[in-house]
């Protein structure tokens, strides 16, 4: 009887734990392009600095690291290059501690029904916008980038900064990704 007690009392802490982590959440609109995520309500919404920017938040990390950010960019309907292309891009901002260049791992997804290519890229990181002035290269950072396909062009989103940051906040955007509809 008291295993069963146990069990139960435990699933129902489960679900209790369940039904806070979901009420943490809240929808964020994408502007003109329509469609909306779930993020945590402990991200840090921030203007966003461009207008090719639909989105962009920090993520708090534990006291004494420095925090890692999420961005959501669309260029429009067949801008912002190709898949390709921007994954060659931020390899060329990646590298090694000795120098050398890292090659992105990636996988395939889908979110909302819309394929989605999922990159991933760890090592030296000077990242820069477009052919823009890059920053100097911070050492053991982390992109993570999903590239979704919608009917109104790709959407992508990235999550950047110190590899302990990105590791913490890893699940939950992997869950804002999937959350696009």
């Amino acid at each position: 009887m008291r295993f069963t007690y146990r069990v139960a009392m435990g699933f129902l802490a489960l679900l209790i734990g369940a039904g806070v982590a979901a009420a943490a959440n809240r929808t964020i609109n994408l502007g003109s392009v329509g469609y909306s995520v779930e993020v945590p309500d402990t991200w840090v919404q921030q203007p966003p600095e461009n207008t090719m920017r639909l989105a962009q938040f920090q993520v708090r990390s534990p006291q004494g690291q420095e925090p890692a950010n999420v961005v959501v960019f669309y260029f429009g309907k067949g801008g912002g290059g190709s898949l390709e292309a921007n994954v060659q891009r931020w390899e060329s901002q990646f590298t090694t501690p000795d120098g050398k260049p890292v090659k992105a791992s990636q996988r395939k997804g889908k979110a909302a029904g819309m394929p989605v290519t999922w990159a991933e890229l760890n090592g030296n990181y000077s990242r820069g916008v477009g052919m823009g002035q890059e920053s100097a290269a911070k050492p053991n950072q982390t992109l993570l980038a999903a590239v979704v396909e919608t009917p109104k062009g790709n959407v992508t989103f990235h999550l950047y900064g110190p590899r302990s940051s990105v590791a913490q906040a890893r699940k939950a955007f992997e869950a804002m990704v999937a959350s696009l509809k």
